[in-house]
């Protein structure tokens, strides 16, 4: 997200983006080395049973070539070459995906596990191939152009990192939860239906991501406010297809995955995915904050939510029922809803009055 809003904004030189996130990329992967490789045998046998150490080792290599990969992509989704955003997005997924069944079909269980860390490396090393156009100057960059490029990209990174922390944290201690108060099985419905959620929703958010950061990061003032409201519109009709579409689709798609065992998880999905309808109405203005760098805000609201989703959830599920307890999520993002409308509310009259006064 930090290379998409600064290289849409236009004020520094793309090379400088990509070279400054490449570098940060190598310092990111190299501290990721050090501790796994430091503590891959007591990860091995703690999570694994001993098993797949060198596995662990490898990951932060897999890890950097992911990040290669979101850098080619976001490098386009700044620039607004849809077009091209998509083709290599869609490219790297295919070519990711058919890596992965190729392995786990040739080496069986080993291919499969191994495949994780491999297939990524594989379809970033296929985007360099075809693909050199990116990195047009090969000056180095020197610390007075990097500094304040790096500033941005690891304010984002840290929203990214501490967003991820407080959300799935809420989920696992959910999950630990429901399985000390009802069972495992119940503790595994809710988790079929949450992962369902994700995977929609996480495609929802990489589309809404790729539209809102380039466009915020160039508006200020009524102009920003109006393109607000109109994105505003087309996500309440997204919102709406989403709601019909899951409702329409829940029971056949968790028969077919899960199997009849599951079944209840559908009934909690129907009510899930209004929470998520939501959701991607608070992005609308959400979007805003991130795109002007607003990491305490942002840190903050992701915090407040993660805890009102564990407490409305817990509260749910002692004062309704266990297949009522998305109420609670339901809850959580209205109220995330009307916290980040007033938010943009009053930063939109802050920054138009501001604006107002400059010129005149």
């Amino acid at each position: 997200t930090g290379v998409v809003k600064l290289i849409s904004e236009g004020r520094v030189a793309e090379d400088n983006v990509v070279k400054s996130s490449f570098i940060l990329l190598l310092s990111y992967t190299f501290f990721v080395f050090i501790v796994f490789f430091v503590s891959a045998s007591f990860l091995s046998d703690f999570f694994m049973g001993g098993l797949w150490r060198e596995a662990l080792i490898i990951i932060p290599l897999a890890a950097f070539f992911l990040g290669v990969n979101s850098l080619f992509v976001s490098y386009y989704n700044g620039r607004q070459d849809y077009r091209r955003y998509l083709f290599y997005s869609v490219l790297l997924s295919l070519f990711t995906a058919l890596l992965t069944v190729l392995f786990a079909y040739y080496f069986q269980r080993d291919g499969a596990i191994y495949s994780v860390v491999i297939a990524p490396i594989g379809a970033s090393l296929l985007i360099l191939f075809f693909f050199r156009g990116w990195m047009h100057n090969r000056r180095l960059i020197c610390f007075a152009e990097f500094l304040p490029i790096a500033t941005t990209l690891v304010q984002f990174f840290l929203m990214a990192v501490g967003s991820a922390i407080v959300v799935y944290g809420g989920q696992i201690y959910l999950r630990y939860f429901i399985m000390d108060n009802l069972s495992e099985a119940a503790a595994g419905i809710w988790y079929s239906a949450t992962r369902l959620s994700e995977i929609y929703i996480g495609i929802s958010s990489v589309l809404f991501s790729a539209i809102l950061v380039p466009r915020y990061a160039v508006l200020s003032g009524k102009f920003l406010a109006s393109e607000v409201m109109r994105m505003f519109l087309l996500a309440v009709g997204f919102a709406l297809v989403m709601v019909l579409s899951v409702t329409v689709m829940s029971d056949w798609v968790v028969h077919i995955i899960y199997g009849p065992a599951f079944d209840l998880a559908s009934e909690i999905l129907d009510l899930y995915v209004i929470g998520d309808a939501i959701k991607v109405l608070s992005w609308v203005f959400l979007y805003v904050f991130i795109a002007r760098q607003k990491v305490l805000f942002y840190l903050t609201y992701e915090i407040f939510s993660a805890v009102v989703y564990v407490v409305f959830s817990i509260l749910a599920f002692r004062y309704l029922d266990f297949k009522y307890m998305a109420v609670g999520y339901v809850v959580q993002v209205a109220l995330s809803l009307l916290i980040v409308m007033y938010g943009f509310f009053r930063f939109s009259n802050a920054s138009t009055a501001s604006h107002e006064k400059v010129n005149d």
